[in-house]
């Protein structure tokens, strides 16, 4: 493998301060951009306050969610609302590949740094903007917060028991997926620009990230007209089952092995003729699942997980933080890995979410606040240490 990264190249101005910004940027840090985040003088990043906290004790260094969120960044202190402030962000800006802001619509245009003006400023630089509704649109001015998102793109629609209320998914889940698609969005208006030399405006909402994790309800409203309601899922089988020692979840996918696979089973019934495509599960699901239940319990959860697992099935198990920890295929990836961090102390990490091939990814911690300001206002900007000082005093940075 080589030690040459993949975003070696790229540097990143990051002025998001929600989920969906932080774990995008990560991303671009992870595979070798330098990611220059952009925090208010003496308070930070409001994440910095979010806990939970390593070892129980609050601190600007110690929040967990920022410590994982924000490894391999450096950190800057910048009072944007100031004008040295905005000369300083703009000179960064000219010099950077990509830009990256979750700030309120209209504050862009209030601070004078509106697409439109920088892309005068540098013609090549992409900007990034991750909002709840998009920067268009009847919902563009309201306010969310992770569970209305949820509720909005129609997510919590599907989710949880149909003779109950909905449930919200879990924590951040559309601001993760919302990382994602702007990471990608950003590679993609970078290779264009290879090509171009122009750079772009990306606009990602959460809300309509949040809507790919409706799959086939979405499916169904669009192309059959129909308002699915929730409950089992269309595939069969396709759930969480009760095994010897926990849950496992039983995956009929891809559909064209789960035939042979139900061999694993001791029943007969589950792989009869009648049974080998999907539709003759469907119309006879009571039954099939009341006999995979039956046979579920016979394993216990890992045994039932590597039994699909061989007959290539999307089987599953459900794990406690411990045992996920202990899991072969986590250790053979090195998906856990140890980061030293001066205030937080030695930590376990989860590492990279998919790995490429010939280039690596970037294990770093994350920055102390303003721990990079001689660095880049003195060596990138040239600003004099007096000026530095200066600028500290008046709580410009």
């Amino acid at each position: 493998m080589t030690t040459a990264k993949t975003l070696a190249h790229i540097t990143v101005i990051d002025l998001t301060q929600n989920v969906a910004g932080a774990y995008c940027s990560k991303l671009m840090a992870g595979f070798g951009a330098e990611v220059i985040k952009v925090e208010p003088p003496r308070t930070g990043d409001a994440m910095r306050t979010v806990g939970p906290f390593c070892d129980g004790r609050e601190g600007l260094e110690r929040s967990i969610p920022f410590l994982w969120l924000n490894t391999g960044k450096k950190s800057i202190t910048l009072d944007i609302n100031s004008s040295k402030g905005l000369d300083l962000l703009a000179e960064l800006m000219k010099k950077a590949d990509v830009v990256m802001e979750s700030l309120p619509l209209g504050k862009l245009q209030e601070l004078g740094l509106e697409y439109e003006v920088v892309h005068e400023l540098n013609p090549g630089l992409v900007m990034t903007s991750i909002t709840n509704f998009g920067r268009s649109g009847p919902y563009r001015d309201f306010e969310a917060e992770e569970m209305q998102i949820q509720a909005m793109s129609g997510m919590m629609h599907m989710t949880g028991e149909a003779s109950m209320k909905p449930l919200a998914a879990g924590p951040a889940v559309c601001h993760y997926l919302a990382g994602m698609h702007a990471y990608t969005a950003t590679l993609m208006a970078l290779f264009q620009k290879s090509g171009q030399g122009k750079g772009q405006h990306v606009d990602v909402s959460v809300q309509e990230c949040g809507m790919e994790n409706v799959e086939i309800a979405l499916t169904q409203c669009l192309q059959e007209d129909k308002n699915p309601k929730r409950g089992p899922h269309l595939g069969v089988p396709w759930s969480t089952y009760t095994c010897a020692d926990g849950y496992g979840v039983v995956i009929s996918m891809p559909a064209r092995k789960w035939h042979k696979a139900a061999e694993i089973f001791d029943d007969p019934f589950l792989f009869q003729e009648k049974y080998r495509h999907i539709i003759g599960r469907i119309a006879d699901r009571k039954s099939y699942e009341e006999v995979l239940e039956k046979e579920v319990k016979k394993f216990k959860k890992k045994e039932l997980f590597l039994a699909g697992q061989k007959k290539g099935l999307a089987f599953g198990m459900v794990s406690t933080l411990a045992e996920a920890l202990e899991l072969e295929q986590h250790s053979e990836r090195g998906f856990f890995e140890e980061i030293d961090h001066p205030d937080a102390g030695r930590r376990t990490y989860c590492s990279a979410p998919f790995k490429m091939s010939e280039t690596p990814w970037t294990s770093a911690r994350a920055p102390l606040l303003g721990e990079h300001n001689s660095m880049i206002y003195g060596e990138r900007l040239g600003c004099t240490p007096a000026e530095l000082n200066a600028m500290k005093s008046r709580g410009i940075i």
